[in-house]
């Protein structure tokens, strides 16, 4: 019996499936920008994403709720064992946001987290969330890149009602 190679035969179009996930993604899971420091740098988006491409920083949409106005989602995922509350866990990521200032330039925030697709819920209600090591993790890839950046502090949005 001969076998055939479904990829052979089906184009999937991946690209409009990915589309339309990120925007369904938009549409359902929306918050706030969250506020605190943020690095500053005047480069592209492209630029960043490239420079920290060179240390394993990934596009990361699909697995991250959408922060209204972002233009960067990137993570980079790491093995690493560490204990919460008696359980250990073994996957982590630097997950590292960013958005487009009134001057044109990009404002980083990041945070350190269980990477999402091992660790579901626990990654939901917010186990070993850990802003400043995030922070100082983005620092660290910025400093090694030859990135400049200034240090600012966004306060929280206000709501209009």
């Amino acid at each position: 019996m001969t076998s055939i190679n479904l990829w052979d035969v089906v184009h999937v179009p991946f690209d409009v499936v990915r589309d339309g996930y990120r925007q369904l993604r938009k549409a359902l899971f929306t918050e706030a920008r969250p506020s605190g420091e943020y690095f500053v740098v005047d480069r592209s988006v492209e630029e960043i994403e490239a420079a920290l491409g060179e240390y394993s920083f990934a596009p990361n949409w699909e697995f991250s709720y959408h922060k209204r106005g972002e233009v960067m989602n990137l993570a980079r995922v790491v093995h690493e064992r560490n204990a919460v509350d008696g359980t250990t866990y073994r996957w982590w990521q630097t997950h590292l946001r960013g958005w487009r200032n009134d001057d044109g330039r990009i404002e980083l925030h990041a945070h350190w987290e269980l990477e999402p697709t091992e660790n579901g819920n626990p990654h939901i209600d917010g186990v070993g969330f850990d802003f400043d090591r995030g922070m100082s993790t983005l620092r660290s890839f910025l400093d090694e890149a030859g990135i400049e950046y200034e240090s600012t502090t966004i306060e929280p949005e206000r709501s209009d009602g």
